[in-house]
């Protein structure tokens, strides 16, 4: 008996399918610019799958602008990968598109430097109610 019930325990811990984790409710999206190592400009938004996200952030005289969207990606089979897709410009010119494949409930992020030097970091953090935020490191 006691057999059985260490063989049924060990079954549910090594099968992944079985452990109930919490689902994420939206994701909360970064967007930020770092020059010479200091970050300039931060900001954030949520974004569910679905629903597009947006947001803009001045610095002097310059305006950047993203939007992005998120989704499963397809043929996955078990849907346990999303992707979120963003188009960032600079004072209405675009300056990146990019994708970044994470699994669903994960935390994930990207940088892109560009030809100023400016490096542009995307990180997406997963929302679960009654949990607390954990931020990508970056």
């Amino acid at each position: 008996m006691i057999r059985t019930a260490l063989i049924a325990a060990a079954l549910l811990v090594a099968t992944p399918a079985l452990a109930q984790e919490p689902t994420a409710d939206g994701y909360q999206l970064q967007m930020s610019v770092v020059r010479n190592g200091v970050t300039v400009i931060s900001t954030r938004t949520q974004i569910a799958e679905g629903a597009p996200a947006s947001a803009t952030a001045v610095i002097g005289d310059v305006t950047y602008d993203f939007e992005a969207n998120l989704f499963t990606v397809q043929g996955d089979g078990a849907e346990a990968q999303m992707m979120v897709e963003a188009h960032l410009s600079r004072d209405n010119e675009q300056i990146a598109a990019p994708r970044l494949t994470f699994l669903r409930n994960q935390s994930a992020g990207i940088g892109i430097g560009d030809e100023t030097g400016d490096v542009l970091r995307m990180n997406i953090v997963p929302i679960v109610a009654g949990e607390p935020r954990s931020e990508v490191q970056e």
